[in-house]
């Protein structure tokens, strides 16, 4: 039986990819004893907006106590009264519909008069009380607002369970917003209930700071970012099914890589080409639409809310997507932040306003005395540099047009490798963050040594011979890794296949002890020469140098192997080498320790006592 949608926007069994937070909320809401808040930290396009409602529909169809209670901030907001009086309006619409078992009455255009002619006869004094003292409280904003926000404490004190559903996604980046929102959230809090509150996840520290058994409240974090590979194609075919849009394979994966996995993006872009009747059978329609949309259509209006917002006038605008663009142009993305202070021309107040709206959507990266353009979303960047052209370049429209789609259509098969790659690579970040001192077989590590000892041997043979090796090499444990990317913008790798692992050598927590490895997966078809490999060595030496890494460990993998002459290279550079295939015999090993439970503690203690100045008894 499909559930029916009450707030969702989205069928139940189309909504993908978020089964396990569905649990996670339906679960905080059967929480009886510990009151905490469930903190979702969302990416700014990831659909978590969705997901609260679809746990609303989820829990009014579970008919249990408690009753669930959805809140949406809007963008559209304007006055604390007004959305104090909205939400006083929406909790008692959703009470009354959720305890008549009428999910119509959600989004009913009722009076007050309506719900109180609706209310149960056993809520009937209770709705009545709420009424009036809502109508008293009109004559003071400020006590209308205290009023409206306690409406959760209020029926808890007249022993109705509740539990909100409370999402600031659509929440202006800006101080008096956030802190309305904080004082509501602090509100409920104080009533005692679980919650599930949902944010932006560099906005959310701000709602939630502060709140009575925050320690508590703050271990409790859902984290919400983009689809996988599989689910955004599920959403896709989905939607193009329910649009009537042709697809094919190779477009769907084409819209999915290029759209970030973003069920947002996703969907916007398809009710365009629902709009203008387009199939998407090839690459040059889906990148002609693409082309369109970031011009004038759906795409274009979803960057233009955040840019028009922090711009307060047109002149603004236009220096600001100058600086925007310019940024996202240079080698490292990055300006000063004092550069553009003073070319924006804006007080220290306004000026803070637009740089902690573009940070907090995810838009650029604040930090320090530098803004950095994020580079990772493709739609971000033809935006700018579409509207680059046209608003401050004041280029012809037809070059404009022209122009970015010859670059997306040459960029769609890159697109496309990327991705294919990706899906080939190892996952190095997984591997290296499996290192825990563990001592495996020195020529996993050495290609030369490797293939002289096992060439064409089969998987059994290679196992036991490396069983018996007694030349071993001790694993760090690493503590920390990234990608590549984030400490350097000059390597040209894909972000996974180039990895830094921070660690310590056996466990000691020692300056000499502790040690990063530069992991990078290289591209060749037959075994790696020496020049390529040389030009790798070099690369992550520089990354090494200009982060300042006294100790380092380079390691390459490449798909077939290293050339003699490339193997002795790394033997003279200390460096290590290996072929997919030991790496993966890699894998399963660490895996395999990782899997085996820990040994039982013996029955033995150890006390040492002082006896002396320079001496102990064990």
């Amino acid at each position: 039986m499909v559930q029916p949608r009450i707030l969702a926007r989205v069928n139940r069994d189309e909504f993908f990819g978020r089964d396990a937070d569905l649990r996670q909320i339906v679960q905080q809401a059967s929480l009886s004893t510990d009151a905490r808040v469930l903190t979702l930290l969302a990416a700014p396009d990831a659909g978590a907006s969705e997901l609260l409602r679809q746990s609303y529909d989820q829990l009014f169809a579970r008919r249990g106590d408690p009753s669930p209670f959805h809140f949406a901030f809007e963008r559209s907001d304007t006055t604390a009264p007004d959305i104090g009086r909205r939400f006083f309006q929406t909790f008692l619409q959703q009470y009354i519909a959720y305890r008549r078992v009428d999910p119509s009455l959600c989004l009913a255009p009722l009076t007050l008069h309506d719900l109180l002619e609706l209310a149960l006869p056993s809520d009937y004094e209770l709705v009545n009380s709420l009424i009036e003292a809502f109508q008293r409280e009109q004559v003071s904003s400020e006590n209308l607002v205290t009023f409206c926000f306690s409406l959760p404490h209020r029926l808890t004190a007249a022993g109705r369970r509740i539990f909100p559903l409370i999402d600031c996604l659509a929440l202006r980046p800006f101080r008096d917003d956030v802190a309305l929102a904080h004082r509501l959230v602090a509100a409920i809090g104080h009533a005692g209930i679980p919650m599930a509150v949902a944010g932006l996840r560099r906005q959310m520290i701000e709602l939630i700071q502060g709140l009575e058994n925050g320690a508590s409240a703050a271990n409790l974090v859902l984290h919400v970012d983009k689809l996988s590979d599989d689910s955004a194609r599920r959403v896709v075919d989905v939607l193009a099914g329910r649009y009537e849009i042709e697809m094919n394979e190779p477009t769907r994966d084409l819209t999915v890589q290029q759209l970030n996995r973003s069920p947002v993006l996703i969907a916007e872009l398809l009710q365009s080409a629902r709009e203008t009747g387009t199939n998407l059978t090839s690459f040059l329609a889906c990148q002609r639409l693409y082309v369109d949309d970031l011009m004038g259509g759906r795409l274009k209006r979803y960057f233009d809310r955040v840019v028009d917002l922090v711009s307060a006038g047109a002149q603004t605008r236009r220096t600001l997507l100058r600086l925007l663009h310019e940024s996202s142009v240079s080698e490292t993305h990055k300006s000063s932040l004092w550069a553009w202070k003073k070319r924006l021309g804006l007080a220290a107040p306004e000026f803070e306003r637009v740089i902690d709206a573009l940070h907090v959507w995810e838009l650029v990266n604040s930090s320090g005395a530098f803004i950095e353009v994020n580079a990772d979303s493709s739609p971000w960047l033809d935006y700018l540099r579409v509207h680059y052209a046209i608003e401050v370049a004041a280029q012809p429209r037809a070059r404009i047009v022209a122009t970015t789609l010859l670059d997306t259509l040459k960029r769609a098969p890159q697109t496309m490798a990327r991705k294919y790659r990706r899906e080939a690579a190892l996952s190095l970040r997984e591997l290296v963050s499996g290192f825990n001192c563990q001592s495996v077989p020195s020529s996993l590590f050495h290609y030369d040594r490797f293939a002289a000892a096992y060439r064409g041997e089969d998987a059994d043979t290679i196992e036991s011979g490396l069983d018996t090796e007694s030349d071993l090499i001790r694993l760090p444990q690493i503590v920390y890794h990234a990608t590549c990317s984030a400490y350097s913008g000059t390597i040209a790798c894909d972000r996974e296949r180039c990895v830094v692992a921070h660690g310590f050598e056996a466990a000691e927590y020692t300056d000499e002890n502790e040690i990063v490895w530069l992991v990078a997966e290289i591209d060749s078809k037959l075994e790696a020469s020496r020049e390529l490999t040389e030009e790798w060595c070099n690369q992550l030496s520089t990354l090494a140098r200009e982060n300042g890494f006294a100790r380092f460990r380079i390691w390459l993998v490449a798909r077939e192997g290293f050339s003699e002459s490339a193997s002795e290279l790394l033997n003279q550079l200390d460096a290590f080498g290996s072929s997919q295939r030991q790496a993966e015999f890699l894998t399963s090993r660490i895996q395999s320790d990782a899997s085996q439970p820990p040994s039982p503690a013996a029955d033995e203690y150890e006390m040492v006592i002082p006896m002396g100045d320079d001496s102990e008894l064990i």
